[in-house]
């Protein structure tokens, strides 16, 4: 698996837990209650703050001790070679901007979809805190898409789509 596949997993459970504390924190009896729009707007721009921090610091746990694995992998050859083993995991190249095209569309898509989605509930009479969760919801699932499409086209590759 390559490290750029290895990475976007990282933020991927990441944010899968991040998601699931969420969902426990909505349900738990102390949440909460009713259409109090607010509240429920501030828990989930701090659930957001949570989740971009925590991404932030899966990111760079995930860079030290992927570069500490090179190190440790490569231990016969010296420091320059080490580092630029880990240069050349890290560099941008044409693939990785086609890959990030792909699955920013569908992970533009599948936001786009939770958007709409939450208009046609506030249109069926659904309280607007149903709306802002699906919304949020909309952008968990979107980024989440986004990885996976990201993992796939990393180790399948571009070609095959």
């Amino acid at each position: 698996m390559s490290f750029k596949s290895k990475r976007m997993i990282a933020g991927l459970v990441a944010s899968l837990v991040l998601i699931v504390g969420y969902i426990f924190y909505a349900m738990n009896t102390v949440a909460i209650k009713g259409d109090d729009l607010q509240s429920w707007a501030i828990a989930l721009l701090v659930f957001l703050g949570i989740s971009i921090a925590a991404n932030i610091v899966v990111q760079i746990v995930f860079n030290i001790v992927a570069s500490i694995g090179i190190s440790v992998r490569e231990a016969d050859c010296d420091d320059k070679k080490a580092e630029r083993l880990i240069e050349s995991s890290i560099q941008e190249d044409e693939m990785d901007k086609l890959i990030d095209r792909k699955a920013n569309y569908a992970t533009l898509v599948a936001t786009g979809l939770g958007f709409i989605s939450a208009l046609v509930f506030l249109a069926l009479g659904y309280p607007a805190v149903t709306a802002i969760h699906i919304i949020f919801f909309a952008i968990f699932l979107g980024s989440f898409v986004g990885g996976i499409m990201s993992v796939y086209f990393y180790e399948v590759g571009v070609s095959h789509v």
